[in-house]
C-alpha cells in the first residue's frame, strides 16, 4: 500500500544539541504537527519515547541536529503487507563534510519495530550496541531529504566525529585487527572513514570533527578501548573533558600520522580551500548502494 509522508507524526528528537532550539522552530513551519523528544538517556529508550508520543502506526524521527527540506513531505512510500513492523530510511547530507549516507538522515518506523528492537544501551551485541541497521527490516530508501549540522559547538562536532570515526572502523559491527583493517572494512565505509578525517577545515568547528574522527578511529582499532561506549552520551562528556583545551590541529596531525602508520589508510591533512573544493567535486555513491564493482566499471567506461 502506497502511503504519503505527510500522513505520519514527526517527532524531534534532540538531547543536548546546541543548535536543537533554532532546528526544531524550522520543523516546527515545515511540519505544524511535529512533536518532540528531549533529554531522554539511551537511544533506545529516547525511540521507545518517540513512539509513545506518535499517535499514528508509523512515525517519522528528526535527529535534534538535522535540518529537513519542505520536499519531504512530498514522499511516498509503499509499505506492503506484512511490514507492520519494519522500519526505513533516507540518507542525510552531512554539512561539515559533504557525506551522503544514513547518519543523520530521516527516518520512519513502525511502532512495533521499535518497542521490540533492543539497541544501543539494550542490545547484547556489540554490533546492535552501535547501531540500528543490522535489523533486516531496516530499509535503506532512495532520497535525501535532510542536512545534519553538526557543528554549533566544538563538543558537537568533536562527539560527532568520534562516533563515526569508531562506526566506520567496524566490520559488520565489530572491531578488526590493525592488520587485517584495509582487506576487511567494507570499501565504501573505508572511503567514508577518509573523509571524516580529512574533510570539513572549511567550516566552523570541522576541524573538531576531523579530530574526534581521527581519534575515535585510533581508539577502535590502535587501542583497548571499548567501542561501544559511544552509545553512552555521559562517556562522552567525560572524554570530552579530556581533550577539550586541546588544539585539535595539532592532535589531529598526530593521531594522522599515526593512522598512516598503524593501519596504512591514507588520511589527509586538507586545508580549508582544499576541503571545499572537494566537496564541490565528489559524487556520493548511489543510495541503495550498487555493487563498489559496478561503479568502478561505469567510472572506467
Amino acid at each position: 500500500m502506497q502511503r504519503e509522508i505527510s500522513e505520519f507524526d514527526f517527532v524531534f528528537l534532540s538531547y543536548d544539541e546546541p543548535n536543537a532550539e533554532s532546528l526544531y522552530a524550522e520543523l516546527v513551519n515545515i511540519v505544524p504537527w511535529a512533536k518532540r523528544v528531549h533529554g531522554v538517556k539511551g537511544f533506545d529508550a529516547a525511540h521507545r519515547a518517540c513512539a509513545d508520543v506518535a499517535d499514528t502506526d508509523f512515525f517519522v524521527t528528526v535527529d535534534g541536529d538535522n535540518r529537513i527540506s519542505e520536499q519531504f513531505l512530498t514522499v511516498k512510500l509503499n509499505i506492503s503487507e506484512g511490514q507492520d513492523d519494519h522500519a526505513w530510511t533516507w540518507a542525510g547530507r552531512n554539512y561539515v563534510n559533504g557525506l551522503v549516507y544514513g547518519n543523520g538522515g530521516l527516518k520512519l518506523w513502525s511502532k512495533q519495530f521499535v518497542r521490540t528492537m533492543n539497541s544501543h544501551e539494550n542490545s547484547s551485541s556489540d554490533a546492535s550496541k552501535v547501531d540500528f541497521c543490522w535489523n533486516a527490516k531496516y530499509h535503506e530508501v532512495f532520497g535525501t531529504y535532510s542536512t545534519s549540522m553538526i557543528n554549533s559547538s566544538p563538543y558537537q562536532a568533536f562527539r560527532s566525529g568520534y562516533r563515526e570515526g569508531v562506526k566506520m572502523s567496524l566490520e559488520n559491527g565489530n572491531k578488526v585487527s590493525a592488520e587485517d583493517f584495509k582487506s576487511k572494512i567494507w570499501i565504501y565505509n573505508l572511503h567514508k572513514l577518509l573523509i571524516w578525517c580529512s574533510v570539513g577545515a572549511d567550516v566552523e568547528n570541522g576541524i573538531w570533527s576531523i579530530y574526534g574522527a581521527r581519534l575515535g578511529a585510533y581508539d577502535c582499532t590502535l587501542s583497548d578501548n571499548d567501542h561501544t561506549m559511544i552509545r553512552d552520551y555521559d562517556w562522552f562528556g567525560d572524554l570530552w573533558q579530556t581533550v577539550k583545551d586541546c588544539d585539535p590541529l595539532h592532535e589531529s596531525a598526530v593521531l594522522g600520522q599515526q593512522l598512516r602508520q598503524g593501519l596504512g589508510i591514507d588520511v589527509a591533512d586538507l586545508d580549508a580551500v582544499q576541503s571545499k573544493f572537494f566537496k564541490n567535486v565528489y559524487i556520493n555513491p548511489p543510495r541503495p548502494l550498487v555493487g563498489y564493482d559496478q561503479i568502478r566499471h561505469i567510472s572506467a567506461v
